[in-house]
C-alpha cells in the first residue's frame, strides 16, 4: 500500500535559511497476500476454501464470495490463526468467485482469486407408478439447478448387470420396460452438469406377478379414521394365502415409505403423517418370493391450526393434549423436521423436553459432536442436541423449566429467559429470571460456553468437563451438573443441583424443557 506523507526540508545558508514542505509519495508495504487457494468438500450447497498464510505478520483474513450469475458479494472474516473457512447455504450447480486478502490493522493486501462450482442437486420426489409385471413409470421433480442431463441406473438382485439410461435435463419422467415379474428393483437418478455429478435420488419398487386372478390378490383397500396425522388402512385377504404384505405410501415432497406386514393382518394404522397432504398407498401380497398385482387407494389428511408446529406449544394449540413424541419444524415446513418429546401436562403443557435422566442407561460423558447433534432415546434418557437448542431458542423468547425428583420429593426451577447461542460462540448460555422451589443453581452458569471432554473453549484452572464427567456450561466449575455421571457420589461428578441437594447426591430424575415465554396454556372445557 502506498501512502502520501508530508516532509519538511530545511536548508541553511550563511545568509539565510529556507523551509520547504513537499508532498512526497513514500512507499510503506502492506501485509503480504496469502497464496495457494484450494477448494475442498464441495457439495450442492457448500464448500471449504483454504489458503497458505503469508510469512509476514497479519491480524486476520477476509474472504469474499460471489455467485457469478446472481450476485451480491458476501464476506466473512477469519482469525489470523486459521487458514480454512467453510461456506454454506449456497446455490446448487452455481459458479462462485472467491477472493482472500490478508489484513493487518487497517491495511489490506492484494487479493488472490479463483472460481469454484457447486455440485448440481439431484432430482426430488423420485417414485415409480403404474407398476406391472414388465413395466414401471418413473416420475421426479426437476433439480433446482439447470442441468445437462439425468442418468438413470436400475437393476435387481436377480440381474447381473444394471441398466443405464440417459435423458435430457428437461425430462421429468421415464418409462422402464422389459422388467421381470415379482422382482424388486432399485433405481438411482443423478443430475449431471458438465463433468459434475449430483448425489443420487433413490427409489425402490417391486414388479407384480404375471397372474392377475381376482382370488389371488388383496381386495378393497380403503382408508378410514383419517386425521391430520394418521389414517387406518383396511383390506380383504386374497383367497389364496400369502406369506406377507408389502405396503408403500408416499406424499409429494416426501420419501417413499415401505412396511412389511404379517399375512394374518388385514389392517394397518399409518402415523406421523403430514397434515393437509394427499397420500397414495399401494398394497401387494407376497407368495413364495413373488408379488401379486398392486391395489391402491388415496386419501387426504385433515387440517390443523399449526400443520407444521415449530415447537410443542403449537402442538398443544392443535388440540393434542397427550404427552408423547411429535415431529416439529423449528425452521418451518421446508426445514428438516425434528422428533421431540412433548410434555403436555406439566404447568399447563406445551413444553419441548430437551434433556432427561432417569435410569443411567445412557452415557452422557460424550464429545462435542454428540452434544451438538443429540443422543439417546426420547422414551428414555436423551439430550436433544445443542444445534436444536439454538434453533428453538432463536425462534422466540423462551422460558426454561427444570423438573427434579428424588424419591417422593419433587421440585422445579423456572427461568423466564433462556437462549443458547450459535456454534461459532460455542453454544453460550443466557439464562435469568429464576422462580420455583428447587433453588437457583443455573444462574451461576449464565454467559458460559458449552464444553465437553474433547472441547473446552475457556479452560480455567481445570478442564471442568473432564473433571466432572459431563457436557455442560461449566464455569469454575458448577452449581448444576445435570449431565454428570448417574448415581455416583464421587468427587461431585454426579447429576447435581447444588441449591436443592448439595453436591454429594446424584439426583435420580431430571427433565429440562422449554416453552415460548409468551405462551398461554389453553383452557380445557
Amino acid at each position: 500500500m502506498r501512502l502520501s506523507v508530508y516532509v519538511r526540508l530545511s536548508i541553511f545558508c550563511f545568509s539565510f535559511s529556507l523551509s520547504i514542505t513537499l508532498n512526497i509519495p513514500v512507499s510503506r508495504p502492506g501485509p503480504e497476500p496469502p497464496s495457494g487457494l484450494v477448494f475442498s468438500e464441495v457439495t450442492e450447497t457448500s464448500f471449504s476454501v483454504s489458503w497458505t498464510k503469508p510469512k509476514g505478520p497479519v491480524s486476520g483474513f477476509k474472504v469474499t464470495y460471489t455467485n457469478t450469475q446472481e450476485g451480491e458479494p458476501l464476506s466473512a472474516t477469519v482469525d489470523s490463526g486459521d487458514s480454512t473457512l467453510a461456506l454454506s447455504k449456497l446455490s446448487p450447480g452455481s459458479s462462485y468467485e472467491v477472493s482472500v486478502i490478508s489484513v493487518l490493522g487497517l491495511d489490506e493486501s492484494d487479493a488472490i482469486k479463483d472460481l469454484v462450482m457447486t455440485l448440481p442437486d439431484p432430482p426430488r420426489d423420485l417414485r415409480a407408478i403404474n407398476v406391472t409385471d414388465t413395466k414401471a413409470l418413473l416420475l421426479w421433480r426437476p433439480a433446482l439447478a439447470t442441468v445437462d442431463r439425468y442418468v438413470i441406473v436400475y437393476g435387481s438382485e436377480k440381474g447381473s448387470d444394471d441398466a443405464k439410461i440417459t435423458v435430457s435435463g428437461n425430462a421429468a419422467e421415464q418409462q422402464l420396460k422389459g422388467l421381470q415379474g415379482s422382482t424388486r428393483y432399485t433405481v438411482t437418478v443423478t443430475s449431471q452438469l458438465g463433468n459434475l455429478d449430483s448425489s443420487a435420488a433413490i427409489t425402490v419398487f417391486t414388479t407384480t406377478g404375471g397372474s392377475r386372478g381376482d382370488g389371488e390378490v388383496p381386495r378393497d383397500l380403503k382408508a378410514s379414521q383419517v386425521t391430520p396425522r394418521s389414517a387406518l388402512l383396511t383390506w380383504k385377504a386374497p383367497s389364496a394365502a400369502v406369506g406377507s404384505y408389502k405396503l408403500t405410501y408416499q406424499t409429494e415432497g416426501q420419501e417413499l415409505q415401505e412396511v412389511t406386514i404379517d399375512s394374518t393382518v388385514t389392517e394397518f394404522k399409518l402415523t406421523r403423517l403430514h397434515p393437509m397432504s394427499k397420500y397414495t398407498v399401494h398394497l401387494q401380497g407376497e407368495r413364495g418370493g413373488s408379488y401379486t398385482a398392486t391395489i391402491s387407494t388415496e386419501f387426504t389428511t385433515g387440517n390443523l391450526r399449526y400443520p407444521f408446529p415449530s415447537d410443542c406449544s403449537q402442538e398443544l394449540l392443535n388440540g393434542i393434549h397427550e404427552s408423547g413424541e411429535v415431529e416439529i419444524f423449528p425452521r418451518g415446513r421446508q426445514g428438516k423436521p425434528v422428533l421431540v418429546y412433548c410434555d403436555q401436562v406439566t404447568d399447563g403443557g406445551g413444553w419441548t423436553v430437551f434433556q432427561r435422566r432417569m435410569d443411567g442407561k445412557t452415557d452422557f460423558f460424550r464429545g462435542w459432536k454428540n452434544y451438538s447433534k443429540g443422543f439417546g432415546e426420547l422414551s428414555g434418557e436423551f439430550w436433544l442436541g445443542n444445534e436444536n437448542l439454538h434453533n428453538l431458542t432463536s425462534m422466540a423468547p423462551m422460558t426454561l423449566r427444570v423438573d427434579l425428583r428424588a424419591g417422593d420429593e419433587s421440585v422445579f426451577a423456572k427461568y423466564s429467559a433462556f437462549t443458547v447461542d450459535t456454534v461459532r460462540r460455542n453454544y453460550a448460555l443466557k439464562v435469568s429470571g429464576y422462580s420455583g422451589t428447587a433453588g437457583d443453581s443455573m444462574s451461576y452458569h449464565n454467559a458460559r460456553m458449552f464444553s465437553t471432554r474433547d472441547r473446552d473453549p475457556t479452560p480455567f484452572i481445570t478442564r471442568c468437563a473432564m473433571s466432572y464427567r459431563g457436557g455442560w456450561w461449566y464455569k469454575n466449575c458448577h452449581e448444576a451438573n445435570l449431565n454428570g455421571l448417574y448415581d455416583t457420589s464421587v468427587n461431585h461428578q454426579g447429576v447435581i443441583w447444588t441449591a436443592w441437594k448439595g453436591k454429594d447426591l446424584s439426583i435420580p430424575f431430571t427433565e429440562m424443557k422449554l416453552r415460548p415465554t409468551s405462551f398461554t396454556p389453553p383452557t380445557q372445557g
